[in-house]
């Protein structure tokens, strides 16, 4: 899977030019269906469903607060996953992990910090089949502000490696692993 677990990530790698729009569309359906029974899972282990909500945030702190730090972390694995002066780099994971621990730390209370579109729907769906409900405004919030992030880093990174972008008619499939 070259370690594609977030909708955003894989948009903004598609939107560089290193995977194509098919291989992009059935990443993001298999994404969201780990990220449902990952929740089903997680929850029927649990005893209990985990849900999701925005935090102590108002909506729209709620939708800059994972916007921003879902362009952070889409704009961190171009930079270090997939620029071609950080290849068989030995830090990309850490570099990655460290931009979702602290955006859990720092935005998390007001977010839910998520980060990740499949991780929302996900927890919601779950939600959702054992409480008959779901977080319309937490799952719009999540969703959009996510994808948006990971657009945004595309274009920025665009700006600022111009070099490493690549046509979509030249590359067929992916062609950078994330491991």
């Amino acid at each position: 899977s070259g370690a594609h677990y977030n909708p955003a990530v894989s948009l903004s790698i598609m939107l560089r030019g290193k995977m194509s729009l098919h291989d992009m569309l059935v990443y993001m359906v298999f994404q969201i269906i780990g990220g449902t029974l990952g929740a089903i899972i997680g929850g029927t282990i649990a005893g209990k469903f985990a849900v999701f909500a925005i935090g102590t945030g108002t909506g729209m702190q709620a939708f800059l607060a994972e916007f921003v730090f879902t362009f952070i972390l889409c704009f961190t694995v171009l930079g270090v996953a997939t620029h071609s002066a950080a290849a068989d780099n030995s830090y990309y994971g850490v570099a990655i992990g460290m931009v979702v621990l602290v955006g859990a730390v720092t935005v998390g209370p007001i977010s839910g910090g998520a980060f990740n579109p499949a991780v929302a729907i996900g927890i919601c769906l779950a939600d959702c089949l054992e409480n008959g409900t779901m977080g319309m405004q937490y799952l719009f919030t999540t969703v959009v502000a996510d994808l948006l992030g990971g657009v945004a880093a595309a274009g920025i990174f665009y700006i600022v490696a111009p070099d490493q972008f690549e046509s979509s008619a030249a590359s067929i499939g992916e062609t950078t692993n994330l491991v």
